[in-house]
């Protein structure tokens, strides 16, 4: 489950008071509308807000917890022309107005995909798929044999 979004307007494309949007603060101005975590009208990264239930032992979540939201952020961002410029990071946890859940605050870094380099185009895979672990392995192995 996730925190509360934004409307669609705020989501919306460029204000008519904004045209083109070249210049200096365009990629901010962006970032911030496709990020719906964002409140301001500028940003220079992506935030994400999972809300999840409380830990029952009152411990902290774990570190594959945290890589899961990561990843799981990573993915949104992507979804959204968003591109990652570092791995991301959790920021906080903070308790949910309802008493019962955690707020779990991640960031990362980012620019429009209309402005990333050739290198922040290319998407990584971040945690361990198998299926991508596999076709690797046989791209690896297939590049072996033409090098034979």
């Amino acid at each position: 489950m996730a925190a509360a979004k934004k409307t669609p307007a705020a989501n919306a494309g460029p204000a008519e008071e904004e045209p083109g949007r070249t210049g200096a603060g365009s990629s901010e101005v962006e970032i911030a509308r496709r990020s719906q975590d964002v409140d301001a009208a500028k940003a220079t990264e992506h935030r994400k807000v999972f809300v999840v239930p409380k830990n029952p032992a009152g411990k902290d979540f774990d570190d594959a917890v945290h890589a899961a939201n990561i990843d799981g952020m990573r993915q949104g961002m992507i979804a959204q022309g968003l591109r990652p410029t570092e791995d991301g990071r959790f920021v906080e946890a903070r308790d949910h107005s309802d008493g019962q859940s955690v707020c779990l605050v991640y960031a990362c870094r980012c620019v429009p995909a209309s402005e990333a380099t050739l290198e922040q185009n290319q998407v990584r895979v971040t945690v361990a798929d198998t299926h991508a672990l596999r076709d690797e392995e046989r791209e690896t192995a297939k590049a072996s044999k033409a090098d034979s």
